[in-house]
C-alpha cells in the first residue's frame, strides 16, 4: 500500500492538483455521529462548460460520515435528473438514506422531490440561505472536484466528462478514504471490498 501511495504522491497530476498531502476531513463526529455509513448525504450541483454531448452540470453527493463522493453528470439541473442521480449513485449503491441535505434551488425544492422523498421515507432538509457552514461538506468537495478536473485538463476543463471518474477517485483518496480496509454498504448487506479500493486507486493514477 505504501508503494501505491508513493506513486500517487509522485504523480505529476497530483502535483498539479496540489492535494497530494491529505488533510483532516471535516465530517467526523459532531451531528453526524448518530448516523451509520450511507444514512446521511449532502448534495449540490456544479456548473461546467457544456460538452459535445450536452452535459453541463454535475450532481455532487457527499456521504456525511466519511466524505465519500459520488458524481452524476447531466445536461440540465432539474428535479428529475436529481432523482435519477440519487437513485443510480446512492440508493442502488449504498441503500436508501435517512436524510438528504441540499440548498433551496428549484431543482431540489419542488413537489416532485418532496413526493419522491416521502415515498422513500427520506427526510429532506434544506440549508438556511447564506449560512455557509451548513453546506460545508459538499461545498468543500465541489471546490476540490473542480480543481482536480482543471488539473486533469491541463489548466482547463477540457474533456471534464471523460475525467470525472478519475477526479472523483482523486477526491476520495485525498480524504484518506482509500486506505480504509472496508466500508460497510447497505446494498445486499455486503462489504465494499479492499480490492475495489485498490481498483479505484489504479484508475486514479492511470493517465
Amino acid at each position: 500500500m505504501d508503494s501505491i501511495s508513493q506513486v500517487i504522491h509522485d504523480c505529476e497530476t497530483c502535483a498539479a492538483i496540489k492535494q497530494a498531502k491529505r488533510v483532516k476531513p471535516l465530517w467526523y463526529g459532531g451531528r453526524w455521529s448518530k448516523y451509520k455509513y450511507g444514512e446521511a448525504w449532502q448534495i449540490d450541483y456544479i456548473t461546467l462548460p457544456q460538452t459535445r454531448q450536452g452535459k453541463r452540470y454535475v450532481l455532487t453527493m457527499v456521504e456525511a460520515t466519511t466524505g465519500w463522493l459520488e458524481t452524476y453528470p447531466v445536461p440540465h439541473a432539474t428535479a428529475r435528473n436529481t432523482i435519477l442521480g440519487l437513485e443510480k449513485q446512492i440508493l442502488w449503491r449504498h441503500g436508501t438514506p435517512e436524510r438528504i441535505e441540499s440548498d433551496n434551488g428549484t431543482h431540489f425544492k419542488n413537489s416532485l422531490i418532496n413526493t419522491w422523498a416521502r415515498e422513500h421515507g427520506i427526510e429532506w432538509v434544506y440549508h438556511i440561505p447564506y449560512h455557509a457552514p451548513a453546506a460545508g461538506k459538499v461545498e468543500r468537495c465541489n471546490g476540490l472536484l473542480k480543481t482536480t478536473l482543471k488539473a486533469l485538463g491541463a489548466g482547463t476543463f477540457k474533456n471534464w466528462e471523460n475525467n470525472l471518474a478519475k477526479a472523483t477517485c482523486y477526491k476520495r483518496w485525498n480524504e484518506g478514504l482509500l486506505v480504509v480496509e472496508s466500508v460497510t454498504v447497505k446494498q445486499e448487506e455486503s462489504t465494499f471490498l479492499y480490492k475495489a479500493v485498490l481498483l479505484s486507486l489504479e484508475l486514479a493514477i492511470t493517465k
